[in-house]
């Protein structure tokens, strides 16, 4: 247990809720897709740019943001990132203009790139080093929850009362959670003298820019990073995104129930991340796990994109599997975490998530793009719905991903660290 006994624990659940919370908007708008489509009459391109605003702000911040949060601490930044999130799903609800829309899907992932990071930070203050790890493995399971219980009751929520109430609900949500962040999350336990925090902080400024050089001249690094990249690009573009119009279509579900079978992927992620921190443990090497988890996401997407199933289990097993299968990119946090310097962690771990992050910039638009040329949308042709078919070549560029996740595992292991 925390040495701060229950008010680690009470300061780590209010955190770690805005990360479920952040993660839980992520995915929103798979269940709005046809909804947003006719609200702001754009084709699949651009809705698929209007999602990955949220990458766009996310991606890009992960490495300054642990700057921010060492110069002005966590408190404060976290109560500014939950109040943006909730002006982000403010202006998204009420806006008929499409830029605003943007701009509120920016300040979405302007404010959550700070969760992740924040919680993790408050883990370190609070916890002691023997339970580090598993604070750190609770918080993405509680993040991963956030899509886990969120998809299908938001389903339901727009299906009665709209996409636009939903939203503002979210965002009243962000706020309660603002004000929870500032009557209780604290940065260090009160009791511990100036010296201790001293220490407990983090890299100075100096050594930040010495540890950026450090990470992106390590080939080893980019390596790994990319893996993991290409890995995370399909649960971004199909899991986020394109899923549940595509089982919508393809399997003839209807909107609840394609959310509920979506779900299943974020399962396999929640149960896989803890799996292959056990795993990796009992081995001499992450790579076989790097190669097999690349080898069975690829398989089950590739069944389950281009295979009619009748069977609903069936269907539910190899969403889960193909998430379950994905979380092995996990590995690459750990992995890139030991093969720089430990000044330069920090960093390492935020290059690393920026590049996983890139893969919904991408690939979310990059899909809409594809099913536009399909469907011979244009300007004065507008489709909401798509045919099996156009999805299918639309989203055939993700199993590529994996394929290619799966040559660049080879050659992780042939690459030597620099860490000088």
């Amino acid at each position: 247990m925390s040495k701060w006994g229950s008010k680690a624990w009470i300061i780590w659940v209010v955190a770690a809720l805005f990360y479920s919370y952040e993660f839980f908007l992520r995915i929103s708008p798979t269940v709005m897709v046809p909804d947003l489509m006719q609200a702001f009459k754009v084709n699949a391109e651009t809705l698929g740019v209007l999602s990955a605003c949220y990458y766009y702000a996310y991606a890009s911040l992960q490495i300054p943001v642990g700057m921010l949060l060492d110069k002005f601490g966590i408190r404060r930044l976290l109560t500014l990132a939950a109040i943006c999130v909730a002006i982000g799903c403010f202006s998204f609800a009420h806006t008929e203009q499409l830029w605003v829309a943007e701009l509120g899907r920016v300040l979405t992932g302007i404010g959550s790139a700070f969760a992740f990071i924040s919680t993790v930070k408050l883990a370190r203050n609070w916890f002691s080093h023997r339970w580090l790890a598993v604070v750190i493995g609770l918080t993405n399971t509680l993040g991963v929850a956030g899509a886990i219980t969120g998809e299908r009751p938001l389903a339901n929520f727009v299906e009665h009362v709209g996409w636009r109430e939903s939203l503002f609900v979210a965002g009243c949500i962000g706020a309660v959670l603002a004000l929870l962040i500032v009557f209780i999350v604290r940065d260090f336990p009160s009791r511990l003298n100036r010296e201790e925090k001293k220490l407990t902080s983090a890299a100075v400024v100096p050594d930040f820019w010495r540890g950026l050089w450090c990470v992106i001249k390590n080939p080893k690094t980019w390596l790994v990073s990319i893996f993991a990249g290409l890995m995370v690009a399909p649960i971004s573009a199909f899991t986020e995104l394109w899923s549940v119009p595509f089982l919508m279509q393809a399997h003839h579900l209807v909107r609840t129930d394609a959310a509920l079978l979506s779900t299943a992927m974020f399962i396999g992620i929640a149960c896989g991340g803890p799996f292959y921190g056990w795993l990796s443990g009992r081995l001499s090497s992450r790579l076989p796990i790097l190669k097999l988890g690349a080898l069975g996401a690829l398989l089950c997407l590739c069944v389950v994109l281009y295979v009619s199933i009748n069977s609903l289990p069936l269907l539910i097993i190899l969403l889960f599997l193909f998430g379950f299968s994905t979380s092995s990119m996990l590995l690459c946090f750990a992995i890139n975490s030991e093969n720089n310097p430990l000044w330069a962690t920090g960093v390492a771990v935020g290059f690393t998530n920026m590049l996983v992050m890139a893969g919904g910039a991408v690939f979310q638009p990059l899909v809409g793009h594809f099913l536009d040329v399909l469907a011979g949308v244009t300007p004065e042709h507008l489709i909401t719905q798509f045919s099996t078919h156009d999805f299918r070549i639309a989203l055939s560029i993700l199993p590529v991903c994996n394929l290619l996740a799966l040559v660049v595992a080879f050659f992780i292991g042939r690459v030597n660290t620099v860490t000088k």
